[in-house]
């Protein structure tokens, strides 16, 4: 998909989020999730993992029944707060990913069972399309908030940003 159509397809998906759901004034990651638990109608988990570096420092995995989302524990409140809204926008987009091994590998890996029946046990990772994707509307959600955040009383531009986006 070229940028500019990624672009304004993440625009109209934010703009329909707020609208739907709006932003919680203050700013409450928490608050959010609960809103769009009950937009969509299943729970949303929010896991703080161990996070070694080198690693994803997010993940987004479907179940049947809910959505898990988890995110680095040992890491800063700024960076929990770019991270769980970039693996709520994979969830918000609906994105699959694709199976990391192929079925070749799933059935000398477990020749028990068959490849469709591994295949959910494995990680997924996301396309490159994806993670843009991802990014661009988490972004747009956080540009949102700083916006309609006042802005912080004496403080510097880069202040007023950094406060107006991560609180």
């Amino acid at each position: 998909m070229e940028s500019a159509q990624l672009r304004r397809q993440c625009h109209r998906r934010v703009r329909g989020l707020v609208r739907s759901i709006g932003l919680p004034a203050p700013w409450d990651i928490n608050e959010f999730v609960d809103r769009l638990e009950r937009h969509r109608g299943r729970p949303i988990d929010l896991c703080a993992v161990q996070w070694t570096p080198g690693e994803s420092s997010g993940a987004w995995r479907a179940h049947h029944d809910h959505d898990v989302i988890a995110f680095c524990a040992n890491t800063t409140s700024v960076h929990q707060d770019a991270i769980i809204p970039h693996e709520l926008a994979h969830m918000i987009a609906e994105h699959r990913g694709r199976c990391v091994l192929s079925e070749e590998e799933a059935q000398r890996r477990a020749p028990d069972l068959a490849p469709a029946a591994f295949a959910h046990l494995l990680d997924r990772v996301n396309l490159p399309g994806e993670e843009q994707e991802a990014e661009l509307t988490a972004r747009l959600v956080l540009a949102r908030i700083a916006r309609d955040r006042p802005a912080a009383r004496g403080a510097s531009s880069l202040a007023r940003e950094v406060e107006a986006v991560f609180g």
